[in-house]
């Protein structure tokens, strides 16, 4: 009897924790085609030789083309994102880029935090953008996207850098 009456809390415990467990697998969504034009406003070092660093923050206007289940016309999404970066721009050789990114949508009460980092010279620069923390709607956000983006630098000596980005499929995950 005794048996009985711990085996009955006992179940009902490892069935309550086995719907709790399968409920929590993360939802990969296909946020669709993704583009930023960007400009950056910082301090420019010439290193000579074709080299330049850059440091300050870049800001752009994030449109993602995104066609929902059922919907025929695509959908256009705009964010804003702004990102913090130091990067070594060459015209010869590939190099390491770096920058910290938030993403923000509905008017700031959704933020997405994320990293960029790829190889490459100045007019064309491979890598990922990874969702390290989100807010609001993108609570929970994770997940790594391929991109390629360029930068054009300004010939004045006032700080400014220009370029863009493209993500062929943007995708994340969501708790």
């Amino acid at each position: 009897m005794r048996f009985r009456l711990s085996i009955i809390p006992a179940v009902t415990l490892l069935v309550m924790s086995i719907g709790l467990f399968c409920g929590a697998e993360a939802k990969t969504i296909e946020a669709g085609h993704a583009t930023v034009s960007w400009k950056g406003k910082g301090v420019i070092e010439d290193l000579g030789d074709g080299n330049r660093a850059f440091s300050g923050t870049i800001t752009g206007t994030i449109l993602v083309k995104h066609l929902p289940d059922g919907s025929a016309p695509a959908q256009i999404h705009a964010g804003k994102i702004d990102c913090q970066a130091v990067i070594h721009i060459s015209e010869n050789t590939e190099e390491r880029q770096t920058a910290l990114c938030i993403v923000r949508v509905h008017k700031g009460k959704d933020l997405a935090y994320g990293e960029i980092r790829c190889v490459g010279k100045k007019d064309e620069c491979k890598g990922e953008f990874t969702f390290l923390w989100g807010k609001g709607g993108f609570k929970g956000i994770t997940g790594t996207t391929p991109f390629v983006g360029g930068i054009y630098i300004e010939q004045q000596k006032e700080g400014r850098i220009y370029g863009n980005a493209h993500w062929q499929e943007m995708t994340y995950s969501l708790p």
